[in-house]
């Protein structure tokens, strides 16, 4: 009777025992979280709890649709919403071992919007752009176009693509595509408010400028631009630029406007062109009347008397030329049409043209400095009087106006005085300055002698005049009339000084050796004369460029 029940309580202990080993069960499944809470179908989900089952009998559902499970843990499962779900409430249920756990619903919607490209991915206001995606709308209504915060306009669109324009006042940055209050946002678009300025220089003609010029725009500091050139300005906003070229030779000019307005378009290259004629110079020569043709012509030679050549060739009488301070034109007078008038020739001997037409006799031209005027004599009116005029003999002026015989004008080289002789009555030739308006005469010498032929240095700060008590000599005196020195001492007659570019030598005429002359000495004076033209023609009224 013992043993039979000790075998009874041993076969239950088994079938316990048994019975506990084959229960496949553990904790019951719970949901504490799902993330996210809504979405479309399709979005990604997580699902944390516990009692998860990762390598057993598990199911998730979505409103009682099975959902793909893509991983799972004890703890967290990671699924999908199923793409045959619509729109709405959709509770979420994980079953494992038929033991199933319910969590919050998740809100199906719509499919949101995608892009998948934008092209071009950059351009100025206007410019058509293609967004290319997913999930669009047939209806332009249904959607929002925005290029980064400014609205633009729809004007085509389907389920996959969209057209729209880079709207006005758009600045760099990300589209966004808004369908049915589902926005998405895409690549950023550069928005191209910038162009490109393209400068260009073509010159021509004689003695071109060798060290280039500058170009500015809106007044900066500048580039450096060779003579036959292009440079470019990049990002230039949209928008008028004044633009101007300077560092030009006083030899060349430019055709057109300068300075002149370029407009700038967005994206786009604007080019304008600087044509620059440049004309020949008289670079450190010398001017001066040689009858070694068949009448007197103007001449030209280098400061060595090397060189000499016609520059002028006329049946008429030409004579007394000055130089340009540019060096491109020469001043002289000629009896082309019966009486003394001044004419211009060009520095290559090329287009002749007459300056003024007077009545009477017009001698001894002299240029302002910047070429613009010319100072003269004449006596048209009975007795010799000073006048201004243009070179195109525009605005004639008269300075002097009285019974004194004037003559022989010189600008000096800042503009600001033109030195004259003038004969007073019952008095000698004296040397007088005023100014470029006839006003605030001054006498500079006064003595027994005859002055003449008065001619500034270059700096301005002496005058160099013949002088004559019987027998002409060159003399300086300093601009004021003081301190008067003689350069010149011979019983030939030395007159019609000219000034070195430098101002340490004087060039003059002279008959010393029998015939006129150009002779060259030291401007103190120093030294002896040297013959320049040594040529048995009469070789007169020397003038030494201004341009070195």
């Amino acid at each position: 009777m013992k043993r039979l029940l000790q075998l009874s309580v041993l076969f239950i202990t088994i079938l316990l025992v048994a019975s506990c080993g084959s229960d496949s069960g553990g904790p019951n499944p719970e949901i504490t979280s799902v993330q996210p809470e809504s979405g479309p179908p399709g979005t990604s989900v997580s699902i944390s709890g516990k009692g998860f089952r990762p390598h057993g009998e598990m199911n998730v559902t979505f409103g009682g649709t099975s959902a793909t499970l893509i991983s799972a843990t004890e703890d967290q499962i990671q699924t999908e919403v199923p793409e045959s779900l619509s729109e709405g409430s959709a509770p979420v249920e994980v079953s494992v071992g038929g033991e199933t756990a319910s969590g919050p619903s998740f809100m199906v919607e719509a499919k949101a919007p995608g892009i998948s490209s934008v092209e071009p991915d950059s351009g100025t206001v206007g410019t058509k752009v293609t967004i290319k995606g997913m999930n669009f709308s047939g209806s332009a209504s249904d959607i929002d176009i925005v290029f980064n915060g400014t609205d633009a306009a729809v004007n085509s669109t389907s389920k996959d693509k969209l057209v729209t324009e880079v709207p006005e006042g758009a600045t760099d940055g990300p589209i966004k595509v808004t369908v049915k209050q589902k926005s998405t946002t895409g690549p950023d678009f550069d928005v191209i408010t910038d162009g490109v300025l393209e400068v260009i220089t073509q010159s021509s003609g004689d003695d071109q400028d060798p060290d280039g010029y500058s170009v500015a725009v809106d007044g900066s500091s500048g580039k450096s631009i060779d003579i036959n050139d292009k440079i470019y300005y990049k990002d230039l906003q949209k928008g008028s630029y004044n633009l101007s070229l300077w560092g030009i030779a006083q030899n060349c000019s430019v055709s057109g406007k300068n300075p002149r307005s370029v407009s700038i378009s967005a994206g786009d290259t604007t080019s304008t062109s600087f044509d620059i004629e440049c004309r020949a110079v008289i670079n450190d020569r010398i001017a001066f009347q040689s009858n070694r043709g068949s009448v007197a012509d103007i001449y030209l030679m280098d400061p060595d008397g090397a060189n000499q050549q016609a520059l002028t060739n006329d049946p008429a009488t030409d004579y007394l030329p000055q130089i340009s301070y540019s060096g491109t034109r020469v001043l002289f007078s000629s009896y082309r049409n019966g009486n003394f008038n001044l004419f211009i020739v060009n520095a290559n001997g090329s287009n002749i043209r007459q300056v003024t037409s007077s009545s009477g006799e017009t001698f001894n031209g002299s240029w302002a400095p910047d070429d613009s005027n010319i100072v003269f004599a004449d006596d048209r009116s009975g007795s010799g009087e000073i006048y201004t005029i243009a070179p195109d003999g525009s605005n004639e002026q008269r300075l002097t106006n009285n019974s004194a015989n004037e003559q022989s004008p010189s600008w000096s080289p800042d503009g600001s005085k033109i030195v004259f002789v003038s004969k007073k009555p019952n008095a000698g030739l004296d040397i007088y300055t005023m100014n470029p308006d006839g006003s605030n005469v001054k006498q500079l010498t006064s003595n027994n002698s005859s002055d003449g032929d008065p001619v500034w240095s270059p700096d301005g700060s002496k005058i160099a005049f013949v002088s004559s008590d019987g027998n002409k000599e060159i003399y300086v005196m300093n601009a004021d009339g003081s301190n008067t020195q003689r350069i010149t001492n011979n019983s030939a007659s030395d007159e019609y000084p000219s000034w070195s570019r430098d101002g340490t030598e004087i060039i003059f005429d002279s008959d010393r050796d029998g015939n006129d002359e150009i002779y060259k000495i030291n401007a103190d004076g120093t030294g002896s004369p040297v013959n320049l033209s040594n040529n048995s023609a009469n070789d007169r009224f020397p003038d030494w460029s201004p341009v070195k």
